[in-house]
């Protein structure tokens, strides 16, 4: 009696979704990605780079720091004031405070950057 096994088959044909059924018939659809593609998800920008110029008011070459009175960096948004920058690597020996000075520095955090270079003005 083939009935029962006809029933069965039927229920079950029923009970799956249009997904389960283009799998089983090897038709399944493919979505359409709605993600970047990794490579570019996983990019980091590169930090914000900018110069600016100011007069140094404090320089500790012992924790590497500089505090600077700058202009505004408009690069980076930034108004008029003093900010202390980490300078990591720099030779702060040269600089003192009272110095006018030509600076880059990269971009750390919203108001943070850090010097990558400073030069007194020649002019001084």
């Amino acid at each position: 009696m083939k009935t029962p096994s006809l029933i069965i088959a039927l229920a079950l044909a029923a009970a799956c979704t249009p997904q389960d059924q283009d799998r089983a018939a090897g038709t399944e659809a493919v979505a359409p990605a709605t993600q970047a593609p990794a490579a570019e998800a996983d990019a980091t920008p590169e930090p914000a780079t900018a110069s600016g110029t100011g007069e140094v008011t404090a320089v500790d070459p012992a924790a590497a720091t500089v505090t600077i009175d700058h202009g505004p960096i408009d690069a980076l948004e930034w108004p008029a004031m003093t900010m202390t920058f980490a300078a990591p690597g720099m030779d702060l020996a040269s600089i003192k405070e009272g110095d006018k000075v030509s600076f880059e520095l990269r971009q750390t955090g919203a108001m943070e950057a850090t010097v990558t270079s400073i030069a007194r003005d020649p002019a001084q």
